[in-house]
């Protein structure tokens, strides 16, 4: 039972034009089953008609509601953050949902964990808008605690979602707030200063759906978003030594060969450059590499004892991701797998793109990586097809991050 003293939650949703799915963002966070809390609907200067103002003044005093001109997802978060009374604050895409208990778990982790300034993350699910299916995270399964609460390792992995922490407001004193001239990247800018360092917690339950859809930031502006996050990573990568990195992933060489794959697949050129020459010097002060060695015999073993060709499914951000790091790993692709006809027949990043159809005949001689944001429908279709040998990206990673490069 919750008292009166309780610490109190701010739900900040920060909304541009939600009249598509904030009536179902802000109904589940009033269906929170911790009761202190206050729902915060940032309206970021909707130009669609009033139908955001309409959806939220429909709550009348359950929520708190606040206008503003357009200035950005920063923005709308910062003035959030001024207006908020919680003691800890927890972000809302307008887009997204929270499971019932989300806050309620979090909250008990950080108050058992015995320091109420900790940090607490949380696993999720990906909602496909167009295929109507859940792929869940489930990182616990590829990653140790000790991985998964150490310092930025969730945001190095591309891991760590702006809905799933829950953060003490004295944060903001210690840190400072979102950076509003960034479009696209003001949440993992301030995940490095709040997690550089320091340790956090882990809840390895599903605590939120995070919905894919064509109208979503990270779809329309994509270039912005690439051109952001490939310096942004390089320069978190740049502030940190190796003995900082080994002591995140094991050796500097996994962090450097997962940067460089992260960085190239956003275009990011000269930056992963830069880090390839640093990984050539780490690699220098090694006298041998077991790791290469445990990574092979790991990929025979998955291969039923044989060797095959790597084909990667999805011709996207994230299967170019994979491509680079493991051209980092001495590896290479033999082809993408994509289901989009348009990439059919083209060379991406010099590697040639085929259907699923392409590959029928032999595919009891390849290997498949299903490299994409949502992983479910692959993942079916290749073992309706009978492909014997198929792994998902996290599976993947979780299994590279083992063997240092």
């Amino acid at each position: 039972m919750y008292m009166e003293s309780s610490p109190r939650v701010s739900i900040v949703i920060p909304v541009y034009n939600g009249g598509n799915y904030l009536k179902e963002a802000i109904d589940s966070a009033l269906s929170q089953t911790y009761p202190n809390i206050e729902v915060l609907v940032v309206n970021d200067g909707s130009a669609d008609g009033g139908e955001t103002e309409r959806i939220a003044l429909s709550y009348g005093d359950r929520i708190r509601y606040l206008e503003k001109e357009n200035g950005g997802t920063a923005s709308a978060l910062n003035a959030g953050i001024d207006a908020m009374t919680g003691d800890y604050f927890s972000w809302l895409s307008h887009d997204d949902v929270y499971y019932p208990d989300k806050v309620e778990l979090e909250l008990e982790e950080i108050l058992r964990s015995g320091n109420p300034a900790s940090i607490v993350q949380c696993e999720y699910d990906f909602y496909d808008e167009a295929s109507k299916t859940y792929t869940p995270t489930d990182f616990h399964k590829y990653y140790s605690k000790e991985q998964l609460t150490n310092s930025v390792f969730t945001l190095l992995q591309l891991q760590i979602h702006a809905c799933g922490a829950l953060i003490h407001k004295s944060h903001f004193a210690r840190v400072g707030v979102f950076k509003e001239e960034l479009r696209c990247t003001q949440d993992i800018e301030l995940w490095f200063r709040l997690l550089h360092g320091q340790k956090s917690l882990w809840v390895s339950k599903r605590l939120f759906m995070v919905r894919v859809h064509p109208e979503a930031d990270s779809r329309r502006y994509q270039e912005i978003l690439d051109r952001e996050n490939a310096h942004l990573y390089y320069e978190f990568v740049r502030k940190m030594s190796d003995t900082e990195l080994a002591s995140i992933y094991g050796t500097a060489e996994t962090a450097l060969c997962r940067m460089i794959g992260l960085i190239r697949s956003r275009n990011g050129i000269e930056e992963a450059e830069t880090l390839e020459r640093r990984l050539r010097e780490c690699r220098k002060r090694r006298s041998q590499n077991e790791g290469i060695l445990g990574f092979q015999k790991k990929l025979k073993e998955l291969c039923g004892g044989k060797e095959k060709e790597i084909v990667i499914f999805g011709a996207g951000q994230y299967g170019r991701r994979l491509l680079y790091e493991l051209v980092s790993r001495q590896y290479k692709a033999a082809c993408f797998m994509d289901n989009d006809p348009l990439k059919n027949g083209v060379q991406i990043d010099g590697v040639p793109c085929k259907s699923v159809d392409a590959f029928i005949e032999q595919k009891e001689e390849i290997f498949v990586i299903v490299a994409q944001m949502v992983c479910t429908e692959a993942v079916r279709q290749m073992k309706k097809l009978g492909f014997p040998y198929v792994i998902t990206r996290w599976e993947f990673d979780g299994m590279m991050i083992r063997y240092s490069p």
